[in-house]
């Protein structure tokens, strides 16, 4: 566990941090204001780009861990039984919790003028808390900071300093991306920040706990996690062809 603490320090860091501040916002203010807070900045291309960007957790998600076959086996084994433990935690969560989303609080059918809206996109009624969006956005991008970084040990050796800042910076660009879809859950009014909270800490906590497992599986299976689908190369064809 002090080695994933160690290599994702970037991602954490800047974790810790936004989500302390998310928590003091969320204690000192009060839950309507706070979510009109976060709506207050729409703009045209936000109306435009997030309504299909947080569909990365609906099915683009499940199309990066088929793309990860490509590169390692393993890879996509620790991302999808992440998404399983998440998946498993937010949905327990939300049938016991069952609580409303913006469109019952804030009375979207009687005061539509409530909350600024996006045209198209169709809000949810129940089971805001926790958003599972947010978890699975979570999910993905720490475990593709913790996958290039596990991945990438034996280039550290011929590189150590370029190595360290790329790996740093993409997991600066990875939070980035993590708490963006978070907020696309605010913004299209589908989830407070109460809920873009929890799951942003259930998705992290599920990566984290399942690092353990993902080490053990490649060093007792290595040639099954390191197994992945081999694309034909033209060198390969010429051979055939000669």
């Amino acid at each position: 566990m002090n080695r994933f603490l160690k290599n994702n320090v970037c991602f954490l860091a800047l974790f810790v941090l936004t989500f302390t501040a998310l928590a003091v916002a969320i204690l000192l203010t009060d839950k309507a204001q706070l979510h009109l807070w976060f709506n207050s900045c729409h703009t045209a291309f936000g109306d435009s780009v997030l309504p299909y960007y947080t569909l990365i957790a609906d099915y683009g998600f499940y199309l990066i861990a088929l793309a990860l076959l490509f590169w390692r086996a393993g890879a996509t084994v620790y991302l999808m039984i992440a998404e399983g433990v998440g998946a498993v935690i937010v949905q327990i969560l939300k049938h016991i919790i069952c609580a409303p989303r913006p469109k019952l609080f804030f009375d979207l059918e009687n005061n539509p003028d409530a909350l600024p809206l996006v045209d198209g996109v169709q809000l949810h009624s129940y089971y805001s808390f926790p958003s599972g969006h947010t978890c699975t956005f979570f999910i993905l991008f720490l475990c593709l900071a913790t996958l290039v970084w596990y991945y990438r040990q034996s280039s550290l050796a011929n590189d150590k300093k370029k190595e360290t800042w790329l790996n740093m910076s993409l997991q600066v660009l990875f939070f980035i991306l993590a708490l963006l879809g978070g907020y696309s859950r605010i913004y299209l009014s589908q989830h407070f920040a109460t809920d873009v909270f929890a799951g942003g800490i259930i998705g992290v906590i599920s990566v984290a706990m399942l690092y353990p497992a993902f080490l053990w599986l490649n060093n007792k299976f290595p040639k099954v996690c390191a197994w992945h689908i081999s694309l034909p190369t033209r060198g390969n064809k010429s051979d055939k062809q000669v």
